[in-house]
C-alpha cells in the first residue's frame, strides 16, 4: 500500500510573483508615505508660526512694542514638537523699527533638513 501525497510548498515561479508584487507595492507606498510625513512636518511648522504670532501680538498688547526674544525674558515661547517629540523647523523673529520702538515683525520657519523650505508671517 503505497500512498502518494501531493507536493507541499511553493514553486519558484510562485515565489517570484509574490516578490514582484511586493516590489510594486513598495515602489508606490514608500514615496506616498514620505509625502505624508513631509505634509505633517509642514503643518507643524505652520502651527508653530501661528502660535508664535499670537504670542507676539499678546506681547505687543502688554508692552506696546514687538520683541525678537522668544525666550523666558521675552515671549516665553517654545515650539511645540510633533507627536514624536521632534521639532523640524528653526524659528526666527525679526522686528522692524519706527524710531526706537519695534512696530512690526517678520517670523520665519526654516526646515532643519532642507533649508530651501521656509515659511514666513509678518505683521502688521
Amino acid at each position: 500500500m503505497n500512498r502518494h501525497y501531493g507536493n507541499k510548498g511553493f514553486t519558484l515561479i510562485e515565489l517570484m510573483i509574490v516578490v514582484a508584487i511586493l516590489a510594486i507595492i513598495t515602489t508606490i507606498a514608500v514615496p506616498a508615505y514620505t509625502g505624508y510625513i513631509k505634509t505633517a512636518q509642514r503643518t507643524e511648522g505652520w502651527n508653530n508660526l501661528n502660535s508664535l504670532q499670537i504670542a507676539l501680538e499678546e506681547y505687543y498688547i502688554e508692552n506696546g512694542k514687538y520683541t525678537t526674544d522668544t525666550g523666558a525674558t521675552g515671549l516665553n515661547w517654545t515650539p511645540k514638537p510633533d507627536s514624536g517629540g521632534t521639532n523640524h523647523f528653526n524659528y526666527k523673529v525679526e522686528a522692524g523699527s519706527s524710531g526706537s520702538i519695534n512696530t512690526s515683525y517678520k517670523i520665519t520657519a526654516t526646515d532643519k533638513s532642507d533649508s530651501s523650505i521656509t515659511f514666513s508671517l509678518s505683521g502688521p
